[in-house]
């Protein structure tokens, strides 16, 4: 464990060991991340990219969320970082400790809730607005008080319209907090009927599992500069031993290439109907989930409402 301290804060365990292990052999590369490795995209990317390598071993997956695992970074516990927050990223290279390698994939943050819109944000004019009508009707909301790059998100879109409905104690009966993960925190919104801010990825990999199905979008990122965007950044120590980075740059040339973006762009597609992630170049996914939902391991949109005939 490195003895440089720093100014980015911890919450919960820093978690250590390997959640998955792809390959077989001695581990020629650690990762870490939450959400791209708890829905799957990790585990193709690694695969494919040891399907290209002479080198043999194992890829190790260690999950935490964006913050922990740059904390896993510095404690030497992992080889490479892929992160979504970029002012802490920008803090840890400030502090001498961390290198950006730049954008690996795109996610995306969707304001999700129940279909019958008991706050009616579909008729919000943006998202500031739609958060002020879910507090204004009082409306169930769930939020993830974990630290997650998820939850910094959702605080930064109330800041929009100067709420704060987890310092507010009137707010205990519509506001309801707690610290499950990004996955269990979806399907419990979809179950209760309750709006919440979750990421594009789970939405869909908790759709391939048939564990929702009564969740629609109402808010996703139209566009490469949306306040939305949850783009997946690569960060490495400036002080790896010479072979983990020869492995660690390896691997970074693979995933900006075009076969390791195209195992991004098509992440998913098959299984339900859309891609989970965008590539570096697209910026965003163009394929929209507004007013979709989930039905039978697929995303299905909604069938646009057709002109009345006139008589």
């Amino acid at each position: 464990m490195t003895s440089q301290s720093t100014a980015i804060v911890s919450h919960g365990t820093v978690e250590t060991q390997p959640s998955h292990i792809y390959g077989s052999g001695d581990p020629i590369l650690r990762i870490g991340n939450g959400g791209a490795g708890a829905t799957g995209l990790v585990e193709a990317l690694a695969n494919d990219y040891l399907s290209t390598t002479s080198t043999h071993g194992s890829i190790h997956w260690i999950c935490n969320h964006s913050r922990n695992t740059q904390l896993a970074l510095l404690g030497g516990h992992i080889d490479l970082a892929l992160t979504y927050e970029r002012d802490q990223e920008a803090l840890s290279a400030l502090e001498g400790w961390s290198v950006t390698a730049g954008c690996a994939f795109h996610d995306h943050f969707c304001l999700l809730g129940p279909e019958n819109d008991p706050a009616d944000i579909r008729s919000s004019t943006h998202i500031g607005d739609a958060f002020a009508r879910i507090a204004k009707t009082r409306s169930l909301f769930h939020s993830r008080v974990d630290a997650s790059a998820t939850m910094w998100k959702e605080r930064s879109l109330w800041g929009l319209v100067d709420l704060k409905p987890w310092d507010d104690s009137e707010a205990e009966t519509w506001y309801k907090t707690g610290t499950s993960g990004p996955s269990e925190a979806l399907t419990s919104a979809d179950v209760a009927g309750a709006y919440l801010l979750s990421d594009r990825s789970t939405l869909l990999r908790q759709t391939m599992l048939s564990t929702i199905s009564k969740s629609t979008v109402f808010y996703e990122p139209m566009g490469p500069k949306d306040i939305l965007i949850n783009s997946c950044y690569a960060l490495y120590s400036p002080r790896l031993p010479t072979k983990i980075y020869h492995e660690v740059d390896q691997f970074l040339k693979y995933l900006k290439s075009a076969r390791g973006q195209a195992v991004v762009s098509r992440f998913g597609e098959n299984e339900v109907g859309v891609p989970f992630f965008a590539c570096v170049e697209d910026g965003f996914a163009k394929t929209s989930l507004l007013n979709g939902r989930a039905s039978g391991g697929r995303w299905v949109l909604k069938a646009p409402d057709l002109p009345k005939a006139r008589l």
